[in-house]
């Protein structure tokens, strides 16, 4: 099975390359803006790495990595709300355009099934907690907005291309 992680040098994204690459031809995208390389060390030389920017690289590039692949688990994006307010536009970039131009190059390239990880920011300051899944969305930063636009696009994706997609909505991860 092929399987692309993008954001695979992240945290979350190298705790999932780590427990995906022994079983499956494994490629990573990551351009290492908030992930870093000794994530992924101790197995890199099993996998194949691809350092760059889904949201500004040539789509050719993208279709090179991902034609034949069987899932993605889209992570790449970048996270917090205090810079996301000093910068909006590189958020949209990062969130939105490059969760765009992955989604394109599925298209393109007849890969069936996409797992993106959304935030659990769309909701706001939430009412009620714990927040459940059917809570009002309500985003009040830029980078809870990017990330549901980015949602909103793979589910969009879904309904009219016919991918395969799930959508998680993570709130604090930690640990290993």
């Amino acid at each position: 099975m092929k399987i692309v992680i993008t954001g695979g040098a992240g945290f979350i994204g190298s705790h999932l390359a780590e427990s995906l690459y022994k079983n499956s031809d494994l490629h990573v995208i990551d351009n290492l803006s908030t992930g870093h390389i000794e994530n992924i060390n101790k197995f890199k030389s099993k996998i194949s790495f691809h350092n760059f920017d889904l949201s500004s690289v040539n789509e050719n590039k993208i279709d090179d990595v991902i034609k034949g692949s069987d899932i993605i688990f889209h992570l790449a994006a970048l996270a917090d709300i205090v810079p996301s307010m000093q910068f909006p536009e590189k958020y949209y970039n990062a969130n939105v355009t490059g969760t765009l131009k992955l989604l394109q190059s599925m298209v393109r390239n007849k890969v069936p099934k996409i797992i993106y990880t959304a935030s659990s920011s769309c909701y706001g300051i939430p009412n009620r907690y714990p927040t459940k899944e059917t809570a009002g969305i309500n985003p009040q930063y830029p980078y809870a907005l990017t990330k549901r636009i980015g949602e909103e696009l793979v589910l969009h994706f879904s309904k009219v291309y016919g991918l395969n997609a799930s959508s998680l909505r993570f709130f604090n991860v930690y640990g290993p």
